[in-house]
């Protein structure tokens, strides 16, 4: 449902199974009591957002949020081919040569990964583990939620080719920003998250209202622009990587709080293959620990902002009561 003057936003940013970590800050921002009106989302982030818009009130649609982390981890939705991939992506990431686009999609296909040359993975176990999750009714009336996407390209003849779409990300090709609430059809709305969440390669494409769409992260990982352009003047970002790149300074007119991990939070610091690996590592204790590290950083970044509120309110009061007696005591008569 969308919000008439929505200030206080949510930006939620994409990183894989690293989303565990959101869940974690999420649940400190709840125990603070803080409710955002608007929601912006990214690839994982676009699906937690997806739980969060879709319960009443905020906590409990937090509480639901890190249960559908534990149902992921139950799924295994991609631990049977992460080895044979983080393989793969060494080897590559070691003798990347002209004909690597060629080259890579024999191998997934001489090792049974890829069947037609567009996914590694098989969508229907986290389509279905959201179609059970996430009520379409109650998601379209709860808060207001934009999804990033990317518009793929499918040439006529070639049908999809995802390298060219990471270039197009690469060379200057806008994400879309689309608000949940836009679309009433069921099918249209869980295919919306979905595109939002599928990494080239990894997932196939999507499509929405006669257009294909793949994961918003190539060309907008920090959707902050969507809750500007509807006029949100404070936001929470909670981030999945150490260091993001993105220029604070074109905005300079909103209050923000970003929440980011301490610690390093890829599995290994290989440029290629850590990063991968985090992403593709939904195990049970994997997300216990990002969970517990999303909410100790998020208690780290806020706990001071908020002693200080409490600090400037209690200096207010003193103030205030200062001038009470002040005045009370210029309305005395005189002895």
């Amino acid at each position: 449902m969308k919000t008439a003057n929505p200030t206080f936003g949510l930006v939620l940013t994409g990183g894989g199974a690293k989303g565990a970590y959101q869940a974690g800050a999420l649940k400190y921002i709840a125990e603070l009591g803080l409710v955002p009106h608007i929601i912006a989302g990214t690839s994982i982030g676009a699906l937690n957002g997806a739980v969060l818009s879709s319960y009443r009130p905020f906590p409990e649609a937090v509480q639901h949020l890190n249960q559908f982390w534990e149902e992921l981890a139950d799924a295994k939705i991609l631990r049977p081919n992460t080895g044979t991939i983080l393989r793969t992506l060494s080897y590559t990431a070691q003798t990347f040569i002209p004909t690597f686009r060629e080259w890579m999609l024999h191998f997934l296909i001489e090792q049974g990964l890829l069947q037609d040359s567009t996914a590694i993975f098989d969508p229907a176990p986290i389509e279905q583990l959201l179609r059970t999750t996430i009520n379409p009714h109650n998601l379209k009336n709860g808060i207001e939620l934009w999804v990033t996407v990317f518009p793929s390209l499918k040439i006529p003849g070639l049908g999809y080719d995802w390298l060219i779409d990471f270039v197009r990300a690469r060379t200057g090709t806008d994400a879309h920003w689309l608000c949940v609430q836009d679309f009433r059809d069921d099918e249209t709305l869980y295919n919306l998250l979905l595109a939002s969440a599928a990494l080239p390669l990894a997932f196939p494409s999507r499509e929405v209202n006669g257009k294909s769409y793949v994961d918003g992260g190539l060309a907008d990982n920090v959707p902050l622009r969507a809750l500007v352009a509807r006029g949100c003047t404070h936001a929470i970002i909670i981030h999945l990587q150490n260091g993001v790149t993105w220029n604070r300074h074109d905005f300079a007119e909103q209050t923000i709080i970003e929440i980011r991990p301490e610690q390093l939070i890829n599995k290994s610091e290989m440029p290629i293959i850590g990063l991968i690996d985090s992403w593709l590592d939904f195990s049970f204790e994997r997300i216990t620990e990002l969970k517990k590290r999303g909410y100790e950083d998020a208690k780290r970044c806020l706990t001071p902002i908020i002693q200080s509120f409490k600090t400037i309110k209690e200096q207010r009061q003193s103030h205030d009561r200062l001038v009470q007696s002040t005045q009370q005591l210029l309305n005395d008569s005189p002895l």
